[in-house]
């Protein structure tokens, strides 16, 4: 099994630090006589390298204000990073695929030749948290795609190449919506990170994309059911209020709610703090989100558990993406939405049409859900209900 390989390019030599990475690479190139091969794919390897730490040092100056402003996670940051990056031709995308892929048009182009079973390559920059990139390095051929991927981390302000490895895609895909799947093989028990990544290669309008930024990515398909469940301002009885809370209230002031998550920990929200943010965000009277809620009339407040271990949702699950978006007459927005799940290989494991109501003061109230597809040959496990008032007494009395 091929283990993460953590080196420093400032204090070993080259040639030392291509064996180490070599080491467990198994993978040579066809039609190279075998004397030959270690020094290939050496070759290949350090040319790999060399670039992309080029490619790391013209936007230092943007990694270096990140840094300065405490914003590596920004995703601004990473857009800049993205457009630095394509400036020179390169295929560049962030990795939670929330920005529109810089040169898109050769990273189709080698989709339709992986299709069409003929020879292509290409070189995909995809930008992470903390300023690094994921360097995939692909080529087709008969079909097949062969994937050198590199990783590029800044340790103490100095970019460096910490890990490299080379697969041949164990399932791709490349589907109609415009996303890139490669999965790499992971053997039965391993418990390490997913072997599936996803590009988006074709763009989303920006509209769509700021729509997504501002309604809907924040509150996510992550605990909590708000865009797979169907519900309107007439009947919000589907939704999990105490989810909704958590949520909203990173949303309306950004920071988690007040209140420590250990195991078991039950606390007494005071009325006023909990209807404030449940009604910054829905047009909604007190009576109804106190019908779905445990309210205590005598100390005026809701009875808030955050979730425990055995509500917890199984990692990597999907994230939505507007698809489509109109504004209609009465000044509401009609919202498509549909969830990529990168580790199931699909880019619509659900879909719903959201409507939101943006406000003059800049707010926005959510309106109405519609679940209009579930992909029913997958299992929709990544959204756990959280406990009922009898459970939880039984669970932790």
């Amino acid at each position: 099994m091929r283990m993460w390989k953590k080196v420093n390019l400032r204090l070993i030599s080259l040639s030392v630090l291509l064996s180490v990475l070599c080491a467990g690479c198994t993978e040579k190139p066809d039609g190279i006589s075998e004397e030959n091969k270690d020094t290939v794919v050496d070759t290949r390897q350090q040319g790999i390298i060399n670039e992309s730490l080029e490619i790391a040092e013209r936007y230092r100056d943007i990694y270096e204000a990140a840094v300065k402003n405490n914003a590596l996670d920004a995703l601004e940051t990473q857009r800049q990073i993205v457009e630095r990056i394509g400036e020179k031709g390169n295929v560049a995308v962030d990795r939670n695929n929330r920005i529109n892929m810089t040169n898109y048009k050769d990273a189709e182009s080698f989709c339709q030749s992986a299709q069409e079973k003929a020879e292509a390559e290409v070189t995909l920059f995809s930008v992470m948290d903390e300023g690094g990139f994921l360097r995939y390095d692909m080529k087709t051929s008969k079909g097949s795609i062969s994937v050198a991927v590199s990783r590029l981390e800044w340790e103490k302000g100095e970019p460096q190449v910490v890990y490299y490895n080379e697969f041949e895609a164990y399932t791709w895909q490349f589907t109609e919506k415009g996303y890139l799947f490669i999965e790499e093989y992971r053997p039965s028990g391993y418990d390490g990170a997913p072997g599936e990544v996803a590009f988006r290669v074709k763009p989303l309008d920006q509209d769509c994309r700021d729509y997504c930024e501002k309604y809907v990515y924040p509150v996510g398909y992550a605990d909590n059911n708000l865009f797979i469940t169907d519900w309107n301002e007439q009947d919000i009885s589907e939704p999990d209020f105490y989810d909704l809370y958590e949520k909203l209230y990173y949303v309306k002031y950004g920071t988690n709610v007040p209140y420590e998550p250990y195991e078991g920990a039950e606390y007494e929200v005071p009325a006023a703090e909990f209807e404030d943010v449940i009604q910054s965000y829905f047009n909604i009277g007190v009576e109804q989100i106190r019908e779905n809620t445990m309210y205590r009339v005598e100390s005026e407040s809701y009875c808030y558990r955050p979730r425990g271990f055995r509500e917890g949702e199984l990692p990597y699950g999907p994230y939505p993406e507007v698809v489509a978006c109109k504004e209609q007459p009465d000044g509401t927005l009609h919202l498509y939405i549909e969830g990529v799940w990168e580790r199931k290989l699909t880019d619509r494991a659900v879909a719903s049409e959201l409507v939101v109501r943006p406000m003059e003061n800049g707010g926005f109230q959510y309106v109405s859900n519609e679940v209009t597809f579930w992909n029913e040959s997958l299992e929709f496990r990544w959204f756990t209900p959280r406990m009922t008032d009898e459970e939880w007494q039984s669970y932790y009395g």
